[in-house]
Protein backbone atom coordinates (compact mmCIF):
# COMPACT_ATOMS: atom_id res chain seq x y z
CA UNK A 1 0.00 0.00 0.00
CA UNK A 2 1.21 2.96 -0.89
CA UNK A 3 1.81 6.32 1.49
CA UNK A 4 -0.99 8.36 -0.06
CA UNK A 5 -3.49 4.84 0.65
CA UNK A 6 -2.08 4.02 3.97
CA UNK A 7 -2.75 8.08 5.04
CA UNK A 8 -6.40 8.10 3.39
CA UNK A 9 -7.15 4.17 5.30
CA UNK A 10 -6.10 5.56 8.59
CA UNK A 11 -7.85 8.96 8.00
CA UNK A 12 -10.84 6.93 7.14
CA UNK A 13 -10.73 3.90 9.61
CA UNK A 14 -9.99 7.05 12.53
CA UNK A 15 -13.18 9.08 11.31
CA UNK A 16 -15.22 5.65 11.01
CA UNK A 17 -13.97 4.80 14.69
CA UNK A 18 -15.19 7.57 16.77
CA UNK A 19 -18.30 8.15 14.48
CA UNK A 20 -19.79 4.62 16.17
CA UNK A 21 -19.99 6.87 19.77
CA UNK A 22 -21.45 9.63 17.39
CA UNK A 23 -23.76 7.74 16.68
CA UNK A 24 -24.82 6.58 20.04
CA UNK A 25 -24.42 9.81 21.46
CA UNK A 26 -26.38 11.38 19.49
CA UNK A 27 -29.24 9.45 19.42
CA UNK A 28 -29.40 9.06 23.59
CA UNK A 29 -28.48 11.88 24.59
CA UNK A 30 -31.57 14.11 22.64
CA UNK A 31 -33.47 11.06 23.79
CA UNK A 32 -32.44 11.72 27.69
CA UNK A 33 -32.94 14.98 27.97
CA UNK A 34 -36.78 14.86 26.02
CA UNK A 35 -37.12 12.15 28.76
CA UNK A 36 -36.15 14.02 31.80
CA UNK A 37 -37.21 17.16 31.28
CA UNK A 38 -40.19 16.37 28.80
CA UNK A 39 -39.94 19.85 27.45
CA UNK A 40 -39.47 20.36 23.56
CA UNK A 41 -38.78 23.78 24.18
CA UNK A 42 -35.85 23.16 26.63
CA UNK A 43 -34.26 20.84 24.69
CA UNK A 44 -33.92 23.85 21.40
CA UNK A 45 -32.61 26.16 24.65
CA UNK A 46 -29.75 23.05 25.50
CA UNK A 47 -29.32 22.88 21.76
CA UNK A 48 -28.94 26.10 21.26
CA UNK A 49 -26.51 26.81 23.61
CA UNK A 50 -24.59 24.01 21.95
CA UNK A 51 -24.49 25.97 18.72
CA UNK A 52 -23.39 29.23 20.40
CA UNK A 53 -20.20 27.75 22.38
CA UNK A 54 -19.59 25.99 18.65
CA UNK A 55 -19.76 29.39 17.05
CA UNK A 56 -17.14 30.77 19.53
CA UNK A 57 -14.85 27.95 19.27
CA UNK A 58 -15.07 27.50 15.34
CA UNK A 59 -14.30 31.06 15.28
CA UNK A 60 -10.68 30.48 16.54
CA UNK A 61 -10.11 27.12 16.10
CA UNK A 62 -9.48 28.09 12.00
CA UNK A 63 -6.21 29.90 12.64
CA UNK A 64 -4.72 27.06 14.76
CA UNK A 65 -5.65 24.08 12.21
CA UNK A 66 -3.85 26.37 9.53
CA UNK A 67 -0.77 27.52 11.36
CA UNK A 68 -0.20 24.10 13.19
CA UNK A 69 0.38 20.59 13.10
CA UNK A 70 -3.19 19.04 11.80
CA UNK A 71 -2.45 15.37 12.87
CA UNK A 72 -1.86 16.54 16.36
CA UNK A 73 -5.03 18.30 16.34
CA UNK A 74 -6.66 15.38 15.11
CA UNK A 75 -5.02 13.47 18.53
CA UNK A 76 -5.37 15.54 21.25
CA UNK A 77 -9.16 16.76 20.09
CA UNK A 78 -9.62 12.92 20.02
CA UNK A 79 -8.13 12.31 23.93
CA UNK A 80 -9.64 14.88 24.91
CA UNK A 81 -13.08 13.52 24.18
CA UNK A 82 -11.99 10.63 25.41
CA UNK A 83 -11.81 11.58 28.80
CA UNK A 84 -14.72 14.38 28.65
CA UNK A 85 -17.13 11.57 27.64
CA UNK A 86 -15.34 8.97 30.08
CA UNK A 87 -16.62 11.62 32.78
CA UNK A 88 -19.61 12.01 31.84
CA UNK A 89 -20.08 7.89 31.99
CA UNK A 90 -18.69 7.48 35.67
CA UNK A 91 -21.23 10.69 36.42
CA UNK A 92 -24.15 8.27 35.90
CA UNK A 93 -22.66 5.57 38.08
CA UNK A 94 -20.86 7.83 41.05
CA UNK A 95 -22.72 11.43 40.71
CA UNK A 96 -26.42 10.36 39.96
CA UNK A 97 -27.53 13.73 40.91
CA UNK A 98 -25.74 15.94 38.34
CA UNK A 99 -25.98 13.63 35.71
CA UNK A 100 -27.75 15.78 33.51
CA UNK A 101 -25.38 18.90 34.09
CA UNK A 102 -22.74 16.51 33.16
CA UNK A 103 -24.48 15.49 29.79
CA UNK A 104 -24.77 19.63 29.20
CA UNK A 105 -21.29 19.86 29.45
CA UNK A 106 -20.84 16.92 27.17
CA UNK A 107 -22.86 18.28 24.47
CA UNK A 108 -21.13 21.81 24.91
CA UNK A 109 -17.11 20.02 25.12
CA UNK A 110 -17.60 17.34 22.23
CA UNK A 111 -18.78 20.40 20.31
CA UNK A 112 -15.77 22.09 20.80
CA UNK A 113 -14.16 19.32 20.33
CA UNK A 114 -15.52 18.81 16.92
CA UNK A 115 -14.81 22.16 15.50
CA UNK A 116 -10.64 21.14 15.53
CA UNK A 117 -11.24 17.83 14.82
CA UNK A 118 -13.43 17.90 11.77
CA UNK A 119 -11.94 21.05 9.85
CA UNK A 120 -8.16 19.21 10.41
CA UNK A 121 -9.74 16.29 8.81
CA UNK A 122 -11.29 18.43 6.18
CA UNK A 123 -8.00 20.54 5.39
CA UNK A 124 -6.01 17.38 5.61
CA UNK A 125 -7.36 14.90 3.08
CA UNK A 126 -6.74 16.91 -0.27
CA UNK A 127 -3.09 16.81 0.71
CA UNK A 128 -3.28 13.32 1.55
CA UNK A 129 -4.95 12.22 -1.79
CA UNK A 130 -4.42 14.24 -4.85
CA UNK A 131 -6.94 12.42 -7.01
CA UNK A 132 -10.48 11.60 -7.51
CA UNK A 133 -10.69 13.83 -4.45
CA UNK A 134 -14.72 13.38 -5.15
CA UNK A 135 -14.84 9.99 -5.04
CA UNK A 136 -12.12 10.32 -1.46
CA UNK A 137 -14.79 12.15 0.28
CA UNK A 138 -17.78 9.79 -0.95
CA UNK A 139 -15.39 6.96 0.45
CA UNK A 140 -15.19 8.50 3.54
CA UNK A 141 -18.44 9.79 4.05
CA UNK A 142 -19.73 6.14 3.95
CA UNK A 143 -17.52 4.80 6.07
CA UNK A 144 -18.97 7.74 8.29
CA UNK A 145 -22.44 6.83 7.65
CA UNK A 146 -22.33 2.68 7.90
CA UNK A 147 -20.63 3.36 11.63
CA UNK A 148 -23.03 6.01 12.63
CA UNK A 149 -25.67 2.72 12.04
CA UNK A 150 -23.91 1.01 14.00
CA UNK A 151 -24.00 3.24 16.98
CA UNK A 152 -27.83 3.97 16.27
CA UNK A 153 -28.45 0.17 16.45
CA UNK A 154 -26.44 -0.04 19.59
CA UNK A 155 -27.91 3.24 21.10
CA UNK A 156 -31.49 1.98 19.85
CA UNK A 157 -31.33 -1.10 21.29
CA UNK A 158 -29.47 -0.78 24.11
CA UNK A 159 -31.53 2.19 25.04
CA UNK A 160 -33.93 0.73 27.99
CA UNK A 161 -32.17 -2.15 28.40
CA UNK A 162 -28.45 -1.63 28.63
CA UNK A 163 -27.01 1.09 31.43
CA UNK A 164 -27.06 4.97 29.88
CA UNK A 165 -23.24 5.13 31.68
CA UNK A 166 -22.15 1.71 29.65
CA UNK A 167 -23.33 3.19 26.39
CA UNK A 168 -21.36 6.38 27.27
CA UNK A 169 -18.22 4.46 28.06
CA UNK A 170 -18.99 3.34 24.75
CA UNK A 171 -18.89 6.60 23.09
CA UNK A 172 -15.51 7.30 24.71
CA UNK A 173 -13.78 4.40 24.07
CA UNK A 174 -14.11 4.75 20.47
CA UNK A 175 -12.91 7.91 20.91
CA UNK A 176 -9.29 6.46 22.70
CA UNK A 177 -9.14 4.01 19.45
CA UNK A 178 -9.56 6.82 17.43
CA UNK A 179 -6.67 8.71 18.84
CA UNK A 180 -4.72 5.05 18.88
CA UNK A 181 -5.25 4.58 14.73
CA UNK A 182 -4.07 8.31 14.32
CA UNK A 183 -1.13 8.69 16.12
CA UNK A 184 -0.18 5.20 14.41
CA UNK A 185 -1.28 5.62 10.85
CA UNK A 186 -0.71 9.55 10.13
CA UNK A 187 2.52 10.09 12.17
CA UNK A 188 4.36 10.40 8.25
CA UNK A 189 2.19 12.99 7.70
CA UNK A 190 2.83 14.78 11.01
CA UNK A 191 6.34 15.27 10.46
CA UNK A 192 5.58 17.27 7.42
CA UNK A 193 3.74 19.44 9.30
CA UNK A 194 5.04 22.79 9.92
CA UNK A 195 4.08 25.27 12.90
CA UNK A 196 3.77 28.61 12.16
CA UNK A 197 3.18 32.27 14.08
CA UNK A 198 -0.72 33.22 13.87
CA UNK A 199 -1.43 36.38 12.83
CA UNK A 200 -4.90 36.65 13.38
CA UNK A 201 -6.17 39.83 12.10
CA UNK A 202 -3.98 39.93 9.13
CA UNK A 203 -5.24 36.19 8.37
CA UNK A 204 -8.69 37.73 9.16
CA UNK A 205 -8.50 40.16 6.56
CA UNK A 206 -6.68 37.85 3.42
CA UNK A 207 -10.04 35.14 4.34
CA UNK A 208 -12.71 38.04 3.82
CA UNK A 209 -10.81 39.33 0.50
CA UNK A 210 -10.07 35.69 -0.42
CA UNK A 211 -13.83 35.03 -0.05
CA UNK A 212 -15.03 38.34 -1.85
CA UNK A 213 -12.95 36.76 -5.14
CA UNK A 214 -14.22 33.28 -5.19
CA UNK A 215 -17.89 33.80 -6.14
CA UNK A 216 -19.15 30.23 -5.75
CA UNK A 217 -17.79 29.84 -2.00
CA UNK A 218 -19.11 32.94 -0.64
CA UNK A 219 -22.72 32.45 -2.72
CA UNK A 220 -22.72 29.17 -1.15
CA UNK A 221 -21.82 30.48 2.17
CA UNK A 222 -24.72 33.00 1.65
CA UNK A 223 -27.54 30.85 0.70
CA UNK A 224 -26.34 28.27 3.28
CA UNK A 225 -27.20 30.52 5.67
CA UNK A 226 -30.91 30.66 4.72
CA UNK A 227 -31.01 26.88 3.70
CA UNK A 228 -29.84 26.29 7.33
CA UNK A 229 -32.47 28.33 8.89
CA UNK A 230 -34.99 26.72 6.98
CA UNK A 231 -33.60 22.82 7.42
CA UNK A 232 -32.00 22.68 10.80
CA UNK A 233 -35.12 22.19 12.76
CA UNK A 234 -34.51 18.49 11.93
CA UNK A 235 -32.54 17.87 14.42
CA UNK A 236 -35.24 18.94 17.04
CA UNK A 237 -38.07 17.56 14.63
CA UNK A 238 -37.25 13.81 14.63
CA UNK A 239 -36.60 12.85 18.19
CA UNK A 240 -39.94 14.75 18.98
CA UNK A 241 -42.24 12.78 16.17
CA UNK A 242 -40.45 9.31 17.86
CA UNK A 243 -41.26 10.33 21.03
CA UNK A 244 -44.93 12.07 21.29
CA UNK A 245 -46.11 9.96 17.71
CA UNK A 246 -44.74 6.82 18.43
CA UNK A 247 -45.34 4.44 21.65
CA UNK A 248 -41.67 3.27 21.04
CA UNK A 249 -39.32 6.76 21.25
CA UNK A 250 -35.75 5.41 21.42
CA UNK A 251 -36.17 2.51 18.80
CA UNK A 252 -38.28 4.62 16.26
CA UNK A 253 -35.55 7.61 16.62
CA UNK A 254 -33.01 4.51 15.67
CA UNK A 255 -34.85 3.27 12.94
CA UNK A 256 -35.15 7.44 11.63
CA UNK A 257 -31.44 7.87 11.62
CA UNK A 258 -30.47 4.26 10.01
CA UNK A 259 -32.65 5.15 7.35
CA UNK A 260 -31.47 8.60 6.91
CA UNK A 261 -27.85 7.07 6.90
CA UNK A 262 -28.52 3.98 4.51
CA UNK A 263 -29.57 6.41 1.53
CA UNK A 264 -26.59 9.18 2.29
CA UNK A 265 -24.58 5.30 1.62
CA UNK A 266 -26.72 4.95 -1.36
CA UNK A 267 -26.06 8.86 -2.15
CA UNK A 268 -22.45 8.60 -1.92
CA UNK A 269 -22.62 5.25 -4.06
CA UNK A 270 -24.10 7.75 -6.62
CA UNK A 271 -21.19 10.20 -6.43
CA UNK A 272 -18.79 6.92 -6.88
CA UNK A 273 -20.30 5.70 -10.14
CA UNK A 274 -20.66 8.48 -11.80
CA UNK A 275 -18.62 9.15 -14.61
CA UNK A 276 -18.85 12.82 -15.61
CA UNK A 277 -18.36 15.64 -13.01
CA UNK A 278 -22.07 16.97 -12.78
CA UNK A 279 -21.51 18.66 -9.07
CA UNK A 280 -23.94 21.76 -9.56
CA UNK A 281 -26.70 19.21 -10.35
CA UNK A 282 -26.19 17.53 -7.61
CA UNK A 283 -26.06 20.40 -5.32
CA UNK A 284 -29.55 21.43 -7.14
CA UNK A 285 -31.25 17.88 -6.92
CA UNK A 286 -29.81 17.68 -3.50
CA UNK A 287 -31.16 20.99 -1.94
CA UNK A 288 -34.19 20.95 -3.21
CA UNK A 289 -34.45 17.31 -2.67
CA UNK A 290 -33.98 18.16 1.21
CA UNK A 291 -36.43 20.93 1.38
CA UNK A 292 -39.56 18.75 -0.63
CA UNK A 293 -38.72 15.67 1.43
CA UNK A 294 -38.96 18.34 4.78
CA UNK A 295 -42.43 19.49 3.12
CA UNK A 296 -43.74 15.64 2.80
CA UNK A 297 -42.41 14.69 6.57
CA UNK A 298 -45.33 17.86 7.98
CA UNK A 299 -47.84 15.63 5.86
CA UNK A 300 -46.91 12.29 6.93
CA UNK A 301 -47.82 13.20 10.66
CA UNK A 302 -51.33 12.64 9.45
CA UNK A 303 -50.44 9.31 8.50
CA UNK A 304 -51.66 8.22 11.92
CA UNK A 305 -51.11 4.59 12.90
CA UNK A 306 -47.83 3.62 9.84
CA UNK A 307 -46.19 7.01 10.95
CA UNK A 308 -42.97 5.01 11.51
CA UNK A 309 -43.16 3.22 8.11
CA UNK A 310 -43.99 6.16 6.38
CA UNK A 311 -41.05 8.35 8.13
CA UNK A 312 -38.35 5.43 7.43
CA UNK A 313 -39.26 5.76 3.52
CA UNK A 314 -38.73 9.28 3.82
CA UNK A 315 -35.47 9.84 5.59
CA UNK A 316 -34.23 6.84 3.46
CA UNK A 317 -35.03 9.18 0.30
CA UNK A 318 -33.57 12.51 2.35
CA UNK A 319 -30.44 10.74 3.18
CA UNK A 320 -29.42 10.15 -0.89
CA UNK A 321 -30.32 13.63 -1.01
CA UNK A 322 -28.44 14.93 1.45
CA UNK A 323 -25.16 12.78 0.51
CA UNK A 324 -25.66 14.81 -3.04
CA UNK A 325 -26.19 18.10 -1.37
CA UNK A 326 -22.78 17.82 1.09
CA UNK A 327 -20.23 16.12 -1.18
CA UNK A 328 -20.26 18.76 -4.00
CA UNK A 329 -19.71 21.66 -1.26
CA UNK A 330 -16.61 19.53 0.48
CA UNK A 331 -14.94 18.95 -2.98
CA UNK A 332 -15.25 22.62 -4.18
CA UNK A 333 -13.86 24.05 -0.79
CA UNK A 334 -10.69 21.49 -1.15
CA UNK A 335 -10.00 22.46 -4.47
CA UNK A 336 -10.54 26.22 -4.62
CA UNK A 337 -9.37 27.07 -0.69
CA UNK A 338 -5.35 27.19 -0.60
CA UNK A 339 -4.11 24.97 2.26
CA UNK A 340 -2.98 27.71 4.45
CA UNK A 341 -6.98 28.94 4.21
CA UNK A 342 -8.55 25.57 4.18
CA UNK A 343 -9.53 25.48 7.68
CA UNK A 344 -10.54 29.41 8.46
CA UNK A 345 -12.73 29.15 5.36
CA UNK A 346 -14.31 25.77 6.29
CA UNK A 347 -14.60 27.45 10.09
CA UNK A 348 -15.92 30.78 9.08
CA UNK A 349 -18.57 29.14 6.64
CA UNK A 350 -19.40 26.53 9.21
CA UNK A 351 -19.20 29.59 11.75
CA UNK A 352 -22.00 31.67 9.17
CA UNK A 353 -24.31 29.06 8.66
CA UNK A 354 -24.58 27.73 12.80
CA UNK A 355 -25.98 31.38 13.53
CA UNK A 356 -29.30 30.46 12.00
CA UNK A 357 -29.54 27.19 13.63
CA UNK A 358 -29.11 28.75 17.07
CA UNK A 359 -32.57 31.00 16.12
CA UNK A 360 -34.06 27.97 14.63
CA UNK A 361 -33.64 25.42 17.49
CA UNK A 362 -35.70 27.14 19.40
CA UNK A 363 -38.13 28.60 17.50
CA UNK A 364 -38.71 24.95 15.82
CA UNK A 365 -39.20 23.58 19.53
CA UNK A 366 -41.81 26.43 20.82
CA UNK A 367 -43.55 26.34 17.06
CA UNK A 368 -44.09 22.81 17.63
CA UNK A 369 -45.72 23.13 21.32
CA UNK A 370 -47.85 25.50 20.51
CA UNK A 371 -48.66 25.29 16.72
CA UNK A 372 -49.72 22.80 13.87
CA UNK A 373 -47.06 20.45 13.83
CA UNK A 374 -47.51 19.37 10.45
CA UNK A 375 -48.21 22.76 8.93
CA UNK A 376 -45.00 23.97 10.53
CA UNK A 377 -42.89 21.22 9.04
CA UNK A 378 -44.29 22.10 5.68
CA UNK A 379 -43.71 25.75 5.24
CA UNK A 380 -40.36 25.27 6.14
CA UNK A 381 -39.62 22.39 4.09
CA UNK A 382 -41.60 24.04 1.06
CA UNK A 383 -39.47 27.57 1.40
CA UNK A 384 -35.95 25.54 1.68
CA UNK A 385 -36.86 24.51 -2.52
CA UNK A 386 -37.81 27.83 -3.37
CA UNK A 387 -34.44 28.87 -1.70
CA UNK A 388 -32.49 25.91 -3.41
CA UNK A 389 -33.45 26.77 -7.33
CA UNK A 390 -32.33 30.62 -6.55
CA UNK A 391 -29.15 29.14 -5.86
CA UNK A 392 -28.75 27.12 -8.57
CA UNK A 393 -29.57 29.92 -10.83
CA UNK A 394 -26.86 32.22 -9.02
CA UNK A 395 -24.14 29.40 -9.16
CA UNK A 396 -24.93 28.28 -12.57
CA UNK A 397 -23.66 32.00 -13.45
CA UNK A 398 -20.37 31.56 -12.33
CA UNK A 399 -19.90 27.98 -13.63
CA UNK A 400 -18.13 27.85 -16.32
CA UNK A 401 -14.69 29.53 -15.18
CA UNK A 402 -15.67 27.02 -11.27
CA UNK A 403 -15.82 23.70 -13.57
CA UNK A 404 -12.49 24.76 -15.51
CA UNK A 405 -10.24 25.20 -11.87
CA UNK A 406 -12.32 22.30 -10.44
CA UNK A 407 -10.50 19.98 -13.81
CA UNK A 408 -7.34 21.25 -12.25
CA UNK A 409 -4.85 19.56 -9.27
CA UNK A 410 -5.39 20.54 -5.44
CA UNK A 411 -4.38 24.25 -5.18
CA UNK A 412 -1.53 23.52 -2.34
Amino acid sequence: MNQENHGFYSLFLSSSVSTIGDGIRTLIIPLIILYVTKSTFVFGLIFSAEFLVWIVSTGVSGYFIDRTNRVKNLFFSDFIMFFLMLSVSLSYFFANTYFILFIVLAVIGTSIGETFYNPASFSLLPDIVHKDLDKRNALLSMGINASMIGGYVIAGLGFSSISWGILLLIDATSFLLSAIIVYTGLRKFSRSEKKEKIHIWRETKETFTFLKTKKLILYTIIFGFVFNFLTSGMAIILPTIAVENTSTGSISLSIFYICELAGMLLGGSIIIGKRKRKLLTYLLVGSAGEGLVMSIMGLSLLAEGIIIIVMAVILLVNGIFSELLNIPLRVWYQKLVPRDKRAKVINTKDLILTIPMVIAFPLIGYLLAHHSEWLTIFIFGFSAVIVSIFEFILLKSVSPWTDNELQGETNQ
